[in-house]
């Protein structure tokens, strides 16, 4: 009985795993259901690699809707979608890699201020990514651009010629300090004649101005007053003529003698406008010098030219505010800068730096006592004493810019000194280098910076100090502050000028 049974329940089972599968096949598919409410509308696309028929429609990363079909249309390619929801004029789709492995979706927008779209409307918005070759290519480019760059410093610096041409910089520099330095001394007098010369044209121009309204309101008054008396006079002798006629002798007799007076202040107000004309035709007074006098116009115009080009100097001047403390690692010690650099072109500044150093001179002092004990030999006893002292260092400097090079001169930290910076990518990264501290019982001390801007203003720094003296050799790391101050340019240029 029991191996009766065993071959049908065997037969059973599999007939009813059979059904089973089948069953489940038919309910589980891929993509929206079409019993659901569906409106289709399409976009056009430049590319749709990734996108295949049934690619997820998404808003927020949830499935509203699927790719029905992509079609060819001229050179772009027709992309019909279904969603479960209303599409308006102002709905947007946007093309989205969903891995690295190329695949993609759709995501949407459905708008809310547009009207709503009509079966099989077009939506019009349609954003793209970049892609990833694009975004490969871009930076093909930025490391060719790197790559040219660092050829041609090495190329400016490891050449065959590169200690002539930084010689031959820094000898373009002294001679350009010399040249500045004898330009400002030579055109000092020229300065304070200048500003002699505006407030005195400044003051002529005030009288002039006061007088000539007080004169011009007179003639203007003057004027006024013979229109008057001319009017007066025509409604006089057309009264005279409609009332009275020719044969009333006294009354024509009175208005003759009231036209009579009327001349009479016409004939004066005539003569008082001919002596002012003849005064300033004959250069007399204010008016007259100003338009006889060819050097009041002359020194108006030397004025005003002198005056725009130092206004245009002073607008040209710009001024950077520079802080930054670093830490020395093998001293503990920390050093604390304060720097402003002055900018009157582009390619050149001069740098005024105060620095809190924590280096401390030492200075060794030795001591000789002779002494005696019960009269024998003397005893000569010799002492040595430290004493430091901590220092506050200045640096001033005149640096010259060519191209991304910018070669300085000068002192700094209270010591001769020359330097040589390098500035990339759009000068957030400087490579800042100086020798300096030239003693004769030691090589120069040469200290080598790098700094990189991260974010607007801030920046962070890294270097080696005393890289040419073993026994002093140390690294730094720190940060800083840094920005331009329009307003040290306004503060100079209204600053009084100090007397003597």
């Amino acid at each position: 009985m029991n191996s009766f049974f065993t071959p049908f329940k065997v037969g059973l089972l599999v007939i009813c795993s059979s059904v089973s599968l089948v069953w489940m096949s038919n309910q589980v598919k891929e993509g929206i259901s079409n019993s659901e409410q569906l409106r289709s509308a399409y976009a056009l696309f430049d590319d749709v690699s990734g996108l295949a028929v049934r690619s997820k429609v998404v808003i927020a990363g949830i499935p509203v809707g699927q790719v029905d079909k992509i079609e060819l249309e001229g050179n772009q390619a027709k992309v019909w979608v279904k969603v479960n929801l209303p599409l308006r004029s102002d709905a947007r789709i946007a093309k989205r890699q969903a891995s690295l492995l190329g695949e993609s979706y759709l995501q949407l927008t459905p708008g809310l201020r547009g009207l709503t779209l009509s079966e099989g409307e077009r939506i019009r918005f349609v954003d793209v990514d970049v892609s990833p070759a694009e975004l490969m290519e871009e930076v093909k480019g930025i490391m060719n651009n790197v790559n040219d760059i660092t050829l041609s410093l090495k190329n400016v610096i490891a050449g065959d010629n590169g200690e002539q041409r930084l010689v031959s910089i820094l000898d373009n520099i002294n001679r350009v300090v010399d040249q500045m330095n004898q330009a400002l001394v030579g055109n000092s007098p020229k300065f304070d004649r200048v500003v002699t010369n505006v407030i005195e044209v400044t003051e002529e121009a005030k009288r002039f101005t006061r007088e000539f309204r007080q004169k011009a309101n007179q003639i203007l008054v003057d004027a006024r007053v013979v229109s008057n008396n001319a009017r007066q006079i025509t409604g006089d002798v057309r009264d005279l003529v409609s009332e009275h006629g020719t044969s009333e002798k006294s009354t024509l007799r009175g208005a003759m003698s009231r036209l009579q007076g009327s001349l009479s202040k016409l004939d004066g107000a005539i003569a008082s406008a001919q002596s002012i004309a003849s005064k300033i035709d004959q250069g007399e007074g204010t008016i007259g010098r100003l338009v006889n006098d060819d050097r009041l116009v002359d020194s108006v115009t030397t004025f005003v030219d002198e005056s725009s080009r130092f206004v245009s100097r002073l607008t040209r001047l710009q001024f950077q505010v520079a802080m930054r403390s670093e830490y020395y690692m093998q001293d503990a010690v920390a050093k604390n800068y304060f720097e402003l650099k002055m900018r009157p072109r582009p390619d050149k500044y001069y740098l005024l730096q105060l620095v809190d150093s924590p280096s401390r001179s030492v200075q060794i002092v030795d001591r000789v006592t002779t002494t005696s004990q019960n009269g024998g030999m003397p005893t000569v006893v010799r002492e040595s004493q430290s004493e430091t002292r901590d220092r506050f260092l200045v640096s001033l400097q005149f640096a010259k810019r060519f191209h991304y090079l910018t070669g300085r001169v000068g002192i700094l930290e209270n010591s001769g000194a020359v330097g040589l910076d390098a500035d990339f990518f759009d000068d957030r990264l400087n490579i800042v280098t100086d020798l300096f501290d030239f003693e004769a019982n030691r090589n120069p001390r040469l200290r080598a910076r790098a700094n990189y801007e991260f974010f607007t203003h801030l920046y962070i720094a890294a270097g080696i100090d005393n890289a040419l003296n073993a026994d002093q050799r140390d690294y730094f790391v720190g940060g800083g502050l840094r920005f331009n101050d329009d307003d040290l340019a306004a503060i100079l240029a209204t600053a009084p000028t100090p007397s003597f």
